[in-house]
This record gives structure tokens, C-alpha cells and sequence, in this order.
């Protein structure tokens, strides 16, 4: 009996896990707790799936990629503040629905925005599983009637929503409260007074006057190196002044602020200066947004990247810039409808006047926009930013073709780069970096030219790497005979005898000389097992008796073994409950999961299968001694599977109050989502 896990391979290249029934919904978990994610995952199991969310910014991307998705965010992340957090998030996404959880204390705090509707369920912690359905099921059913409203209804409840910057929230003072700040205030104003008569009269430099000494006065060379900066300063603020942000060259604000910093470290005017170019940069980037002008939007983005890589506001706008992209419309496809003003708050509907509409914005041609993207996409090709994101040659070029393939300009650029990851990709091959050279391969193969030599590296490739595949199988053989010598059979378990056979067996069960390597091995560990009884120590000989069997040891020099540790133990202890030989996973409580790799070759090939895994759950929790009882394709996902499974942690196995090693098995999917 086994229990499925999917190993699922999203397109930005993230892994997911998913059980094999999942569909519905989407629900993304802005969480740190394991229990509660654990909860979530096991309570819609089969019904919705389920994604985890690291941040915010992964959050926002999991909503724009989900589509029908709902969010629950854990109130009890340290790094947010859940206020503002989920105001920001429903300005960003006003039809998604976000349910909060968190202690009533929390929900007290948050209370306005449940009223308001933004928030549209507090969820208690700690939840059950059958509350966790109800509120999912009935935030979903809120969505699909908001779905459902005719046309007509949507168009007058829509409110255009302009994305901003978090913002710090109003402090509102009651008579009271304002009367103790005034009392507090005089208290002040005496030490206020101290402090101004000390800045004018200034007694420190009166008192240095007097010293005799040339100490801090600047040498020539330090007022000429100052005069220079402070004229570098000067011109940088002009040019700030007049826009020229990041143009022309040498005479732009950016340059002439690094320039600054560059001769004196640290300068807070020229640091300073760097962040309102790029706070000017992203006002570009969102006009050109509200414009829907794509090519004006990734200029911004890049030069904003450029300036302030680590800008708070940046990595909205690129996720904004790949969303664009995204939805390009094809030829002959009708533009986006645009989204109508919204009513004036707090007034009756009676006495709303329609706000006078604004000026339409044309949005570029299909013939413009193809050639800002073959522009953006040359100027990448130059700089070798050839993939990576939406803000590369790969991402422009096709963005370009979907909306018109035959423009020449687009045919030409997807040729030259398709010439140039061929080239990267030979360079690689020849180097011995195969996974760089078969992702290079990738790429190429993405822009769908038939080019003979994307084959021939396909082809090149394959062969080294299974010329690799003969090396890694012959160094697993080579270890596993240096720990057998060495008296290392089973531990450490990432560097023993037992773990390079287990390797190899699962690459290739027929290796040459093979069989004789385990034989050594299952002499050494019963003979180790026997001394180990003789010495007192059962447990250990009990390991290495469980590890002699698995590799196929007689049975009868087993279970004579397991005879004489039944025999050392019968004074001192009972004998352990009979336990199952093998339990499917699914009835032990897994603590910490690590999902396999999924291996390159596999996903560049576009192959799925799975493997079923048998391994020991220990007394500690821990997992030893895995298996493969089977698997499909044959050997492709076998090591992918043993190195997750000596990674995962469960709560050990009690029997009639003994804590027992147990026997699992598992069946891990690999498959590949569209």
C-alpha cells in the first residue's frame, strides 16, 4: 500500500507538492507556521490546492500567476505588519479574497477592515480542520457570486485602483489626549531653550579658539578634493532638476552621484540623490503603466534596477512589466477595456455627479509596440542579458511574436539569438558544465526555430552525459569498497557503505562486480553485528542485522543473528510488540518534507514518472536505509527520490507504549505542469 506525493514543476522553475486528486481552487498561504500550513494542506487535501508563500512579493506573484485563488495570511509573521499589509494587498488585487488568522487579540485590531469588507474572514487560531473548510468553501462561493453579477452591476461598482507605496497610517487625537501632549510640551520647553542658546553661542568653538593648535584644520589637498566633490554634487542636482536622470552619458544625475560616491564613500547627499532618481524612475515606470505603453515601462524598470536594486516599490513594477507582457494581445485581438472612475466616498448615490472622464490614452500600434520590444531586445543582446526574467532578449522576443510573428524585425532577432545560445551552449559543452550547457539548449529550443544545430548539441549532450553517468557509477562503487574496508557500513548515513551501494543499486542493478561489493557487505555488518552483541550493545547489532537483510544476506546467518540478540535482551528487557513489517507512509505523522529534485535531464526532456520507496523510520525520527522497490522510468528519478527521502522527519512509531523502528513505503510522483 502506498501513499502518492506529486513533485510538480511550476514555469518560473519553483517546485510544488500536490496530492493527486487536487483541483478547485487555489489558496496561498502567507504563513511561517508549519502547523498551520500543515493543517491547511491535509484539511483540502483532494479539493484545492495549496501554495506557500516566503514573503509578500512571492505572495503577489502567486496571485497574479494563480488566477481563482484565495489568500490567508498569518497575522503572526514578524516581518509585516498585517494592517498594512492587507490594505496594500486589496488596493493591489480589490476582487481577491483574504481571509486573516490570527489571536482575538489580533482580530480586534483588524476589526475595522472586516467591517469594510477588506478582510473577509478572521480565522481563530488554533483552527480545526472542519472550520478551515467552512471558511475556504464560503469565501469561494462570495467569489463566484461576485463573478456571477451582470454586466451592468460590475461596471458601477468597478473603482480604479492606483497602485502606491506604503504609506504610514494618520494619527487621530482626542481633546484629552491632546491636552497631556500639551502638558508634556511645556515640560519640554525649558530644555528646548538650553538647547538653542547652546547651538547659537556655540561655547566649544570659543574654547577651541583658545588652544593653540593646527588640528582639523584641511590641508590643501583635502579643500580641493572637497571643492571637487561638492561641484560633482552641484552638477548632479542640476541635471536631477532638469530630468536627465540616466542621460546623456557622463552628464546624467546617476553617474554624476556614483561619481561622487566613488571619490568619497558614504556621502549622504549623493546617497540620497541616488534614491530620488530612482523614485523618479518608477514614476515614469507608472505612468507608462497607466499608459500601457510596454516599451517606455521596461525602460523605467531598467534603468530604476539599475539605480536601486534593492528599491522597495521595483519588484511591484517588474511583476506589473511581466504581467504586460503576459497579456499582450495577439493579432487582430481587441485592446483591453479600460476600468471605470470610481464614486465619490461617502456620498449618496443620489447626489453623485459623474466625474468628468479622462482624456483617453491611446495605446501604441501593434507595429510600434513589436518594434519597441525588438529595440529592448537588441539592447539585451548587446549587453548579454540574453535570459532570465522578463527583462531579457528571450522574454522581448517572444512577447514580439506573439504579437506578430511574421514582422521581420522579430524573425531576424529571434535568429540572432538563437545563434547566440548556441554559442554559449558549445562553450559550455566543451567545458564539462553540462546542466549550464543543457539549460542554454533549453532556451534555444523555446523559440522553436528549426535550426540543425540546436539537435546536434541535444545529441552532444546526452552522450556526455552519459559518459558522466559511467564516472559517477564507477566513483559510487569505488566509495562503497573504501567504506567497507574502512568498517563505515551504515554510519554516517550520507557517507557509509550502505548508502553508496543503495546509489548505485537504484542507477544501475546490473553494474559489474555489483554483486559480490553487497555480499562483502552483508558478511561485514552480520560479523559486526555479532561482536556488537557480544559487547552489549544490541541496538547497534540490531542495526546492522536490519542492513545485512536489505542487502540480501542468507537468511539463515540472519536469523541466527536475530536469535542472539533475542537472547541478550531477554534478561534485561521484554521482547519488542510484534510490529508491521511495512506501513504506508500516510499513517505515520511526517514532521518535515523535503521535496525531490527534480533532474534536469528529466525536465529538459519532459519526462514524468515515479518511484516507490521503502526506508526506516527510527526511534529519532529520522529516515535510514531507503529502497526502491520499483519505478517508472527505470533509474531516471530513483537517486531524486533517496536523497529527498533521507532528509524527511516524523514523529517515531509507538507500539503498546515502546517507541520501534519502522518500515515505510512511499510512491513519489514526478510530473511536469504546462
Amino acid at each position: 500500500m502506498y501513499i502518492d506525493y506529486t513533485v510538480a514543476e511550476k514555469p518560473n522553475g519553483e517546485r510544488a507538492i500536490s496530492s493527486p486528486a487536487s483541483a478547485g481552487a487555489n489558496i496561498i498561504v502567507l504563513s511561517a507556521d508549519p502547523v498551520l500550513i500543515d493543517l491547511l494542506r491535509d484539511s483540502l487535501a483532494g479539493t484545492h490546492r495549496v501554495w506557500r508563500a516566503d514573503d509578500a512579493t512571492h505572495a503577489a506573484d502567486l496571485i497574479v500567476a494563480a488566477g481563482n485563488a484565495v489568500l490567508l495570511a498569518d497575522s503572526s509573521l514578524a516581518d509585516h505588519d498585517t494592517r498594512e499589509l492587507v490594505t496594500r494587498v486589496h488596493e493591489q488585487f480589490p476582487e481577491l479574497a483574504i481571509i486573516v488568522a490570527g489571536r482575538r487579540d489580533d482580530e480586534a485590531q483588524l476589526a475595522e477592515l472586516v467591517s469594510q469588507g477588506v478582510i473577509f474572514r478572521f480565522l481563530h487560531k488554533p483552527a480545526s480542520a472542519d472550520r478551515i473548510r467552512t471558511f475556504v468553501d464560503a469565501t469561494l462561493r462570495r467569489q463566484q457570486k461576485g463573478a456571477d453579477m451582470p454586466a451592468a452591476a460590475q461596471r458601477t461598482g468597478a473603482t480604479s485602483v492606483k497602485l502606491k507605496a506604503l504609506t504610514m497610517p494618520s494619527i487621530k487625537l482626542d481633546r484629552a489626549g491632546m491636552r497631556r501632549w500639551l502638558r508634556r510640551s511645556l515640560l519640554l520647553i525649558p530644555l528646548a531653550l538650553i538647547i538653542l542658546l547652546l547651538a547659537t553661542w556655540k561655547p566649544w568653538e570659543k574654547l577651541g579658539d583658545m588652544l593653540p593648535t593646527n588640528e582639523g584644520q584641511p590641508t590643501a589637498a583635502e579643500a580641493s578634493r572637497e571643492s571637487a566633490v561638492q561641484k560633482l554634487l552641484d552638477s548632479a542636482g542640476l541635471a536631477l532638476s532638469r530630468g536627465n536622470l540616466v542621460e546623456p552619458p557622463e552628464q546624467n544625475a546617476l553617474e554624476l552621484y556614483r561619481t561622487v560616491l566613488a571619490r568619497a564613500p558614504g556621502n549622504r547627499t549623493a546617497e540620497r540623490g541616488i534614491d530620488r532618481v530612482a523614485d523618479q524612475l518608477l514614476e515614469q515606470a507608472e505612468k507608462a503603466l497607466m499608459a500601457q505603453d510596454l516599451v517606455a515601462l521596461a525602460s523605467a524598470v531598467d534603468a530604476a534596477r539599475a539605480a536601486r536594486p534593492d528599491h522597495p516599490r521595483l519588484a511591484f513594477f517588474t511583476s506589473q512589466l511581466e504581467r504586460e507582457l503576459e497579456r499582450s494581445p495577439g493579432p487582430g485581438q481587441a485592446p483591453r477595456p479600460a476600468v471605470a472612475a470610481p464614486a465619490t466616498a461617502g456620498a449618496p448615490k443620489s447626489a453623485q455627479t459623474p466625474a468628468p472622464a479622462p482624456a483617453p490614452v491611446s495605446p501604441p500600434s501593434d507595429a510600434s509596440r513589436v518594434q519597441g520590444l525588438v529595440l529592448l531586445a537588441n539592447e539585451r543582446m548587446r549587453s548579454n542579458q540574453l535570459v532570465g526574467g522578463i527583462d531579457s532578449a528571450h522574454a522581448y522576443l517572444l512577447s514580439a511574436r506573439r504579437i506578430d510573428p511574421a514582422d521581420p524585425g522579430v524573425q531576424q532577432g529571434i535568429a540572432a539569438l538563437a545563434a547566440l545560445l548556441e554559442t554559449n551552449a558549445r562553450k559550455a559543452l566543451s567545458e564539462g558544465r553540462l546542466d549550464e550547457a543543457s539549460e542554454w539548449v533549453h532556451q534555444a529550443v523555446e523559440l522553436d526555430v528549426d535550426r540543425p544545430a540546436v539537435a546536434e548539441l541535444r545529441s552532444e549532450l546526452e552522450v556526455a552525459r552519459l559518459g558522466n553517468e559511467r564516472e559517477d557509477r564507477a566513483r559510487l562503487f569505488t566509495l562503497a569498497n573504501q567504506r567497507i574496508a574502512q568498517g563505515r557500513l551504515i554510519e554516517p548515513v550520507a557517507d557509509s557503505a550502505r548508502h553508496y551501494l543503495d546509489l548505485l543499486r537504484a542507477s544501475d542493478p546490473a553494474y559489474e562486480g555489483l554483486p559480490e561489493t553487497t555480499a562483502l557487505m552483508a558478511d561485514k555488518a552480520l560479523a559486526e553485528a555479532r561482536r556488537l552483541v557480544a559487547a552489549g550493545n544490541s541496538n547497534g547489532a540490531e542495526a546492522l542485522l536490519k542492513a545485512a537483510n536489505d542487502i540480501g544476506a542468507p537468511a539463515t546467518e540472519v536469523a541466527a543473528v536475530a536469535t542472539e540478540i533475542a537472547r541478550a535482551r531477554a534478561p534485561s528487557a521484554p521482547p519488542q510488540p510484534p510490529a508491521p513489517l511495512v506501513l504506508p507512509e500516510s499513517e505515520l505523522n511526517r514532521t518535515h518534507f523535503v521535496a525531490p529534485e527534480y533532474p534536469q535531464r528529466a525536465r529538459v526532456q519532459g519526462t514524468t514518472g515515479w518511484v516507490d520507496i521503502e526506508f526506516t523510520v527510527t526511534r529519532d525520527g529520522g529516515t535510514r536505509d531507503a529502497t526502491i522497490r520499483g519505478s517508472e522510468p527505470m533509474g531516471v528519478f530513483d537517486l531524486a527520490a533517496i536523497d529527498a527521502v533521507a532528509r524527511w522527519h516524523y514523529e517515531p512509531r509507538v507500539v503498546n507504549g515502546a517507541v520501534v523502528d519502522q518500515r515505510v513505503a512511499a510512491r513519489v510522483r514526478f510530473e511536469l505542469k504546462d
